[in-house]
């Protein structure tokens, strides 16, 4: 063999072998995008919400009525059970009671995230059945538990809830909420972009900034879930304040547990295994014997 053709051969033994190992590698290369492109799938193959033909829905006037309101789960356990309940436009009104009594399942029925099993949810006297959800959901401001905040500035952030916002009204919600002292912090003040789910702020921030997002909506009913949870006593007083100031034109429902948020509500449902069982103020149901809720807060040993 001469070394023409030794070198020929090497060439072509060492494409075959390098074919081969491309051959190999291209399975492990495949499978660096299949986790997004099962991301993506999911969401392109979830089931959507029904879109309701139902009639517009005018603005708010009156408020929400709970009539004959039961809700069960598709398991069969039942989480709400036979709920009368009118909650005026002007009252600040708190959901209380523990864990498992139905009291965010309440609150979800309102905006029509949930369907009543039986029984009516009424605005203004209307089905909120019948009602399309965009007109509805237009007029309800859910600010969620979970700190749900783009990785955009605080700015694009505050537009998400109303395009249409204006510079003042997006100060002024913040400082309702009780944000500028850390927002004036900021280098670029609200232009300042959060990072990944607002990461570059605190829990306390986070929320703060969520319940000023759901006050820049202008909607006529605002629920807050658990909005002091992550609150110092002095942030939450001022920000319990600014609700109070702000219910004067809207219906405010606070789900909550702590006393201090709890005890400067107008009214008190307190709910258990999915009953009605208190519906009053705070000092009435405390001067009650038989109150469910003053038992509550006795087991908290406040």
């Amino acid at each position: 063999m001469t070394p023409g053709d030794f070198f020929l051969l090497f060439g072509i033994f060492y494409q075959m072998v390098q074919s081969g190992i491309d051959i190999g590698g291209f399975w492990i290369h495949l499978q660096e995008p299949v986790a997004a492109m099962r991301r993506v799938y999911f969401f392109l193959d979830y089931d959507v919400e029904a879109d309701r033909k139902g009639m517009p829905l005018p603005p708010v006037r009156q408020g929400v009525e709970f009539e004959n309101v039961s809700f069960d789960y598709p398991d069969g356990r039942n989480a709400l059970n036979e709920v009368n309940l009118v909650l005026p436009v002007g009252e600040l009104v708190a959901f209380v009671g523990p864990t498992g009594a139905g009291k965010t399942s309440l609150a979800y029925l309102i905006p029509a995230f949930l369907t009543p099993t039986r029984g009516r949810v009424l605005i203004d006297g209307r089905d909120v059945a019948h009602a399309s959800l965009d007109s509805l959901r237009a007029q309800i401001a859910y600010v969620f538990q979970e700190h749900l905040l783009l990785s955009e500035t605080i700015r694009e952030n505050l537009l998400l809830a109303n395009p249409q916002a204006t510079e003042a009204e997006m100060y002024s919600a913040l400082e309702t909420a009780s944000c500028l002292d850390f927002i004036d912090a900021l280098p670029a003040r609200i232009d300042t972009p959060l990072g990944r789910s607002g990461n570059t702020l605190s829990v306390g921030q986070q929320q703060r900034l969520c319940i000023a997002r759901g006050l820049i909506r202008e909607a006529r009913i605002l629920i807050l879930d658990e909005p002091t949870a992550a609150l110092d006593p002095q942030t939450e007083n001022a920000l319990l304040g600014a609700i109070l100031r702000a219910k004067r034109d809207r219906l405010v429902i606070v789900i909550a547990h702590r006393l201090s948020t709890i005890r400067r509500a107008d009214r008190i449902i307190f709910l258990e295994k999915g009953e009605v069982a208190d519906n009053d103020s705070h000092d009435a149901l405390m001067a009650d014997p038989a109150s469910r809720y003053r038992r509550f807060v006795e087991l908290q040993g406040l």
